[in-house]
């Protein structure tokens, strides 16, 4: 806390804002949709009751009500995603901050934090993991995603009001000492064109691109 940090802009107000207008995955970019399919392939069959914290516009949510039989509970600051939840999937969802997660000790098989973690102060996620950390049960799952690489120092605003820079080692280390062993990842590129052949090459000719996101899959120790 003694350290300087980026402005944090999240509001539940910005965040309305964003989600006025409904989307649906399939009307994302690839990498999203990618993105969001790996997280989806991370949750095993047999998970009974899984939370998603900062659920936003419900991409995850549109594959695991069709083909999974899990018990959905999903968070979210802004009042318009979780209206929109609740129209449109059965499952336990309300407004709340991730700082103040309500559950008991050991009470989720899978926790899934999506595109969330950027949006930390590095002051705050130590004391955000440990609580996630307490509602996962043992060899629970825990499934991330976060952007990587993104050099926010040297853009001019922050639309997307991220306050944390991660790269792989860095969002790896922080899972690791929070007490999550980290079993799998994906990293994934943002092409805007050529999506499926440029995913291709970057597999082969591995320095060609940086990285711009990544997928963990991470256990509970």
């Amino acid at each position: 806390s003694k350290f300087p940090e980026i402005k944090d802009l999240n509001t539940p107000k910005l965040w309305d804002t964003k989600f006025k207008a409904s989307s649906t995955l399939d009307e994302q970019d690839e990498m999203t949709q990618d993105r969001v399919r790996t997280a989806f392939s991370y949750i095993t069959k047999n998970s009974k009751r899984l939370l998603d914290i900062g659920a936003g516009q419900g991409f995850l949510e549109e594959l695991v009500s069709k083909m999974l039989n899990t018990e959905m509970y999903a968070t979210d600051f802004s009042k318009i995603s979780i209206g929109s939840l609740k129209r449109r999937f059965k499952g336990n969802f309300k407004v709340e901050s991730l700082y103040r997660l309500r559950y008991k000790k050991n009470f989720f098989d899978t926790i899934c934090i999506l595109e969330v973690l950027e949006h930390i102060p590095p002051s705050k996620i130590f004391i955000f993991l440990k609580k996630v950390n307490f509602i996962l049960k043992q060899r629970g799952m825990l499934i991330v995603s976060v952007p990587m690489d993104e050099n926010l120092e040297k853009m001019e605003d922050n639309p997307s009001g991220h306050v944390r820079d991660y790269t792989r080692n860095t969002i790896i280390s922080e899972l690791e000492n929070s007490g999550f062993k980290v079993v799998k990842y994906k990293e994934l590129y943002a092409f805007s064109e050529n999506y499926i052949l440029k995913k291709f090459i970057a597999k082969i000719l591995k320095n060609k691109w940086k990285p711009n996101n990544i997928v963990i899959k991470a256990i509970k120790r």
